[in-house]
């Protein structure tokens, strides 16, 4: 697991949770003016021990959760769909949302869009993320607030899962012309 740092921060619009930073960042070219660009490589300093890693994440959302009733897992980096961080978030995303249920939501950003999720055949690591922000950061569209900036996607799981359907089905469609 390649995590550059856990916190308890402020990246979910509405929502006090802990944030994982994950280390490598797999968006070529880089986004301009980056908020984490000592998060881009990867490397064997931030190698850490998977248990360890749950147990200091589980610490930090309980505590929340004894404060809130709902807090928020906020997965970003670096990049979390990148190759070397896919199956941690599948295992950090269904580890905790099997053990908090609905006082958690998880929030995924990712530089992809739900387009490049279905191409790239992602889906299964994103099965337990409650929320997404997608697209890449530009910095010519900066805002104050969230996203950062206005061309990300922040939407709900049930707003992205109906997307992925109409990407599916337009795919679908333009394979069958050439059958």
């Amino acid at each position: 697991m390649y995590i550059n740092r856990i916190g308890t921060f402020r990246d979910h619009p509405d929502l006090l949770g802990v944030s994982v930073y994950f280390q490598g960042c797999d968006a070529e070219p880089k986004c301009y003016m980056c908020h984490n660009p000592e998060t881009w490589l990867v490397s064997e300093e931030y190698k850490r021990d998977p248990e360890k890693t749950l147990k200091i994440i589980n610490e930090k959302i309980s505590n929340l959760l004894t404060h809130f009733p709902k807090v928020s897992l906020a997965l970003l980096g670096g990049e979390p769909l990148a190759p070397n961080n896919r199956k941690d978030v599948l295992l950090l995303s269904k580890h905790f949302k099997e053990k908090y249920g609905s006082r958690l939501v998880i929030l995924l950003f990712s530089w992809r869009t739900p387009k490049d999720i279905v191409r790239e055949r992602l889906l299964e690591y994103v099965q337990y993320v409650d929320e997404f922000v997608l697209g890449r950061y530009l910095h010519k569209y900066h805002q104050d607030g969230f996203p950062a900036s206005k061309n990300q996607l922040h939407i709900d799981r049930e707003t992205f899962e109906k997307m992925v359907n109409v990407i599916k089905r337009r795919e679908h469609r333009d394979s069958s012309i050439f059958i």
